[in-house]
């Protein structure tokens, strides 16, 4: 059966063109893993023999094998909706042509076959070996593709400063416990349909959700210059929503999210009804609220609101990310390079936040204030090493997060690409004249007088890109979820219908104050993998605050069933 097999991958091999030595592999070792094991017999075959005629061989060939299991649960009105279970294992296999210097990657053509597939959920040694051989077949051809265009293209450009598609690093093996990939069980789609209950009573509400999702697993990881990794994934996310209509037939809506890396860090079931209660109350209350005034002054940002905001404004100024090229046609940057990239990459040793403040990246951070941070992590999906990164000192511009993919003056990774680019791990934010946050709002008052402004705004939550149901609306900056309108005297005015405009990178050297106080705060880069951010509420010197541009619905001709 094996001679079978063997007869049959060498005539495709030799369809293909390939020139594959196909000696017969050996067994895996009983106490290997058949993933390893079947990833590291087809990595050694690979790269001794897999190259096409006339064409260069791969210098580089890493595989990633993703074991896991998910559940998604949504409930509206205390009925469940979609109830979801799923177990998989994905394949990504990566090769590259070319050297470190000039390769494949990093480069947009129209050709999208080659480099994911499935492997096997039984732990078949040939099955899952094959899969992988079939995948890096075509991965290696559409490698040699597009090496081609991408030299064709340079070919016609004006030679610049040569930074590499690839960084060498030193190889290291990180091994760690391995999780069983067991079903999550259904208390929390019970849990669910006990919080959507929560809004079955309010007829004045026109929607509302509770979604509730985890995936966790072990992922598999393996190149050719020896990097080897084998550690746990997952991510547990609740989010749970409203929406009404106001009179002038505006939408106005409130969110809450909680992203940990398990479902059972989640907070108690009575705590979480509790806060979707109160979530209830101030939609139907800003329902009769008025629509904000535009502004543009000082602004106190507290909480959820600091964290989401600087999470939009402040962290992807600090990614090293560099934006592919492409062929022509499709325009440089083309599909996934937009907004790539890097402001901040000629900023380095200049003032870039107020002289108190200092911002950093610990992925090492495994608790705060006794809490687990869901965004600590010890390596990054290129199997390099997670490093504590000094990002911002005295508030000037150390450096930046990178991965294997250079920058200029940036050429080596600290150990941050994840979810497919740079990312953060847990991004802190502190201040050394920080003041305690009960002080915040009389400074934020005195300042409003300073200025002689009749009022001011005090911010306490921001929607996440995503989260919200139907997009939030067209354009514009972070959308804000609560936010109350404060005089100089101290009087509070909720109001609604506003975003934040644009924040320049220029914003950030002129925040004025920061609480002693930080907030814990995450976020889901992936289905498995998660951020944190750690910082104070804030006093900005000048921010802009605009009206939501949306178009408005006419109510419903007919009134809610619901309605008494």
């Amino acid at each position: 059966m094996r001679d079978t097999g063997a007869r049959a991958v060498a005539t495709v091999a030799l369809a293909t063109g390939l020139t594959l030595a196909l000696s017969p592999a050996p067994r895996p070792n009983a106490q290997d893993s058949p993933l390893l094991s079947a990833m590291q017999d087809e990595m050694t075959r690979s790269m001794g023999g897999l190259r096409m005629k006339g064409e260069p061989a791969p210098y580089y060939i890493e595989y990633e094998i993703d074991d896991g299991v998910s559940m998604r649960a949504v409930a509206r009105l205390g009925g469940l909706v979609d109830d979801l279970r799923d177990r998989s294992r994905s394949l990504r296999v990566q090769v590259r042509v070319g050297d470190y210097g000039f390769d494949s990657s990093r480069f947009i053509t129209q050709d999208r076959a080659g480099g994911d597939g499935t492997a096997s959920l039984d732990n078949d040694y040939d099955a899952i070996r094959r899969q992988i051989w079939l995948t890096t077949d075509a991965a290696y051809k559409r490698a040699i593709g597009v090496f081609a265009k991408k030299k064709a293209t340079f070919l016609n450009r004006a030679s610049t400063d040569a930074i590499p598609d690839f960084s060498r690093e030193k190889p290291v093996e990180t091994l760690l416990p391995v999780l069983a990939p067991i079903s999550v069980g259904r208390a929390w789609v019970d849990r669910a349909e006990q919080l959507s209950a929560v809004f079955a009573s309010s007829s004045r509400l026109d929607a509302s959700e509770v979604w509730v999702s985890e995936t966790h697993g072990t992922s598999y990881y393996l190149n050719s210059e020896g990097f080897k990794t084998v550690a746990p994934f997952g991510s547990a996310y609740l989010r749970v929503s409203a929406e009404a209509q106001a009179d002038d037939g505006a939408t106005v809506r409130d969110l809450f999210t909680i992203v940990e890396s398990r479902l059972e860090d989640l907070p108690p079931t009575a705590a979480l009804i509790s806060r979707a209660g109160d979530l209830a109350k101030r939609v139907l209350a800003r329902r009769t609220a008025p629509v904000g005034d535009e502004f543009t002054g000082p602004l106190l940002i507290e909480g959820q609101a600091s964290a989401e905001l600087l999470r939009q404004t402040l962290v992807p100024l600090l990614l090293a990310r560099r934006p592919p090229d492409a062929e022509a046609g499709l325009g440089r940057g083309g599909q996934g390079g937009q907004g790539q990239v890097t402001p901040f990459l000629t900023r380095i040793g200049l003032r870039v936040l107020s002289d108190s403040f200092s911002v950093s990246d610990t992925p090492s951070l495994k608790q705060f204030d006794g809490h687990p941070v869901p965004g600590e992590y010890v390596v990054d999906d290129e199997a390099v090493t997670a490093k504590d990164v000094m990002l911002v000192e005295n508030g000037r511009l150390l450096t930046l997060l990178t991965s294997r993919t250079p920058q200029k003056n940036l050429l080596q990774s600290n150990g941050h690409g994840r979810s497919g680019n740079v990312q953060p791990g847990v991004f802190q934010v502190q201040s050394a004249h920080a003041i305690p946050a009960s002080e915040l709002k009389s400074k934020y008052l005195a300042l409003l007088n300073a200025q002689e402004k009749p009022f001011g705004y005090i911010v306490r939550a921001v929607a996440a890109p995503g989260d919200i149901p139907g997009g939030g609306g067209p354009g514009g900056g972070p959308l804000i979820l609560d936010a109350v309108k404060v005089t100089p005297d101290g009087h509070e005015e909720p109001v609604r219908g506003l975003r934040f405009g644009g924040v320049p990178s220029t914003s950030f050297r002129d925040i004025l104050e920061a609480s002693e106080e930080r907030t814990l705060y995450s976020y889901r880069l992936d289905a498995g993998t998660v951020a944190s951010m750690i910082v104070p509420s804030l006093i900005f010197e000048e921010l802009e605050l605009q009206r939501t541009r949306e178009i408005v619905q006419k109510p419903p001709i007919v009134p809610s069933p619901l309605l008494p």
